[in-house]
Order: C-alpha cells, then structure tokens, then sequence
C-alpha cells in the first residue's frame, strides 16, 4: 500500500476534527443554535466513522494480499537457498 494513502488518511481525519472544533467553537457564540451545530458535529463524527471503517476496510484488504505475495516470494527464496546450501 502506498504512503501517500496512509497521509491522506491522516489529511481526512485531521480535516473531520477541525469540522468537529470549528463546529463547537462556533457553538460559542449566541447567533447560533447549539443543539443545531451538535447535530452537525455528530452527523460529521458518523460520516468520519464510516469513512474510516469503510477505508480500513480496503487498506486492510491490501495489506493482507501484498503480506501474503511476499511471503510466498520470502518463503520461495528460502527454499532455493537451502537446496543450493545441500548441493
């Protein structure tokens, strides 16, 4: 898996916590609904949830078919190896 998934995994989830501050910063001033924006804020942490699970999901996916490649290639390797190490 590619690095630059991981870094806009973390650019994701850096940009649904400033929804959430933001969200509750605003909740500060008296212009605004406060049950409103903490509906919002709650609906921005559901739509971080489900994106998360949703991106772990592939990536976990991923990571488990590259393990799995490079093992059989690790274990490929090893095994010519050690028939050259007994011829």
């Amino acid at each position: 898996m590619k690095v630059r998934i991981y870094e806009h995994l973390a650019m994701l989830n850096t940009g649904f916590d400033q929804v959430r501050r933001s969200l509750a910063a605003l909740g500060r001033y008296r212009e605004f609904d406060r049950p409103t924006l903490l509906q919002f804020s709650e609906r921005a942490e559901e739509a971080r949830a489900a994106t998360n699970s949703y991106l772990a999901s592939v990536i976990e996916a991923a990571e488990t078919a590259e393990a799995g490649r490079r093992f059989g290639k690790r274990r490929a390797r090893e095994e010519a190896e050690e028939g050259t190490e007994k011829g």
